[in-house]
């Protein structure tokens, strides 16, 4: 059975999106293993310089558990990653997928 917390998920990342969009943010993914409640966020950026700015937020990880509080059901946001593109193509073979492992 499909937990319906995915289809909430996958909605949810527009919000991530524009909530983020001014910081160069394109892409969002989620590290999950539901029904468990944790569940990681990468953001993905273009360019490693869009990434290490927004990496180094103070306020990143309360921003997107305010978005998700908004828009998920009964899951904890243990953490947030920001990635570029620029690095997935250098180092992953342009692989989102090897990228989260």
């Amino acid at each position: 059975m499909t937990d319906p917390r995915w289809g909430q998920l996958v909605a949810a990342r527009r919000s991530l999106s524009a909530e983020f969009a001014g910081q160069g943010v394109d892409h969002v993914e989620y590290v999950a293993a539901l029904p468990d409640p944790e569940i990681c966020v990468w953001l993905g950026t273009t360019s490693d310089a869009e990434r290490d700015r927004l990496a180094t937020s103070h306020a990143l990880l309360g921003q997107v558990k305010r978005v998700l509080a908004d828009e998920v059901d009964g899951i904890e946001v243990t953490g947030v990653t920001v990635q570029s593109d620029e690095t997935v193509r250098r180092d992953f073979e342009g692989s989102w997928f090897y990228a989260l492992r």
